[in-house]
């Protein structure tokens, strides 16, 4: 039977962790030493306590702040910490990943392309993979304890080069059975609607946020006049999607599809939805410092240089800025740091599905070294 580590412990690790752990799995769950003290009552137990559309005690093979324990012996590896603590972690995963392991980053924000050089210096034999977004909603209740809020119906995946796609969706399907195959990672990133939700929500209510913790982010966040802007970001992100030869799906419609909502309206899909039910988003400005430089930037950037113009998720990307006092249009993913500046986007299309930039043409590694991995 497959094993897993999934390296984060916080609310989307411990929901991953504890659904495979209770469908017989064996699992590893890491977290990072710097938060130790939170994480005690699980490395003691061994556990989690699991209760919402799941119940039960979820028990893992190991818990641990050792990143070389929690890796060995693992078959996949899911990644579920914040993308601002991606390129730490796997940086610190080089020494330990092992040949024939599958890395699987939960959630992508285009973690493939902006850590190409850092993944290069992996063994070629290690195949990674990124999903649009979590194949479940999870919320942290306690030291030890996960409530599973809903199941999504089915979630893309895609590896980089998308040549090897279907080897990655066999290996974790089985555990998985909602993971089903993107085009590329171009795909699972313009299908991920969380930063169109979630950056415009929290800046239109952010002075509830300030004041009331309790506040239920989703539902009473999705307002009339802030549903609007997100339907308009959420226009932009189709049409950026479209125009490079996508099909996204609309956010309303991700909810329809993933947790059976319905509505008419958008604040009709968000209030009706199960899983957003007394959802308190925690952490929120966590989700900021995601949403915005990784998430807003990069659909902008691309959207400008194919011709798609992004007035309203350039006006949240500015606003934001504003708020935090930093200048996320420079400092975020922009196309110069996922390594398609100046590239079409037929040349764009091409990148991500064969893994090699335009103009150069494939190398293999000479046979006295069969751990180098291409550098093409």
């Amino acid at each position: 039977m497959t094993q897993f580590a999934v390296l984060g412990a916080g609310s989307a690790g411990q929901g991953l962790a504890s659904f495979l752990a209770l469908r017989g799995y064996a699992v590893s769950l890491y977290n990072p030493p710097v938060h130790a003290e939170r994480f005690e009552p699980i490395v003691r137990t061994k556990s989690v306590r699991v209760s919402g559309v799941l119940s039960g005690v979820a028990r893992f093979a190991r818990a641990t702040s050792d990143l070389g324990e929690a890796l060995a012996g693992a078959d996949v590896v899911f990644l579920t910490l914040r993308a601002f603590a991606h390129r730490d972690v796997l940086e610190a995963s080089l020494a330990h990943l092992e040949p024939g392991q599958l890395v699987v980053i939960v959630t992508g924000y285009w973690a493939a392309l902006r850590l190409r050089q850092l993944l290069d210096r992996l063994d070629s034999r290690i195949l990674v993979a990124e999903t649009t977004l979590l194949p479940l909603a999870s919320e942290a209740i306690g030291q030890n304890e996960v409530k599973i809020t809903g199941i999504k119906s089915r979630v893309k995946l895609a590896a980089f080069p998308a040549k090897r796609t279907p080897e990655a969706v066999e290996r974790v399907q089985e555990a998985l059975p909602q993971i089903v195959p993107g085009n590329t990672v171009l795909d699972t990133n313009l299908d991920n609607f969380n930063p169109v939700v979630h950056a415009p929500i929290a800046l239109l209510n952010l002075g509830e946020l300030e004041r009331n913790p309790a506040f239920e982010f989703y539902r009473q966040g999705t307002t009339p006049k802030v549903a609007a802007v997100m339907d308009r970001m959420d226009a932009e992100r189709l049409d950026l999607g479209r125009t490079l030869g996508l099909e996204p799906c609309g956010a309303t419609d991700s909810l329809r599809l993933y947790y059976g909502a319905s509505g008419a309206t958008t604040v009709d899909v968000f209030r009706d939805c199960r899983a957003y039910a007394g959802y308190v988003l925690p952490n929120v400005f966590d989700y900021i410092r995601e949403d915005v430089p990784y998430g807003l930037v990069p659909l902008a950037s691309l959207g400008e240089s194919v011709g798609v113009p992004c007035p309203a998720l350039r006006s949240v990307i500015a606003g934001w800025s504003t708020v935090d006092g930093v200048d996320y249009w420079n400092e975020g993913t922009t196309l110069d740091r996922l390594g398609l500046a100046g590239l079409t986007a037929l040349q764009v299309l091409e990148y991500v599905r064969t893994g090699r930039p335009p103009g150069t043409r494939t190398r293999h590694p000479p046979a006295a070294h069969p751990t180098r991995g291409p550098r093409d």
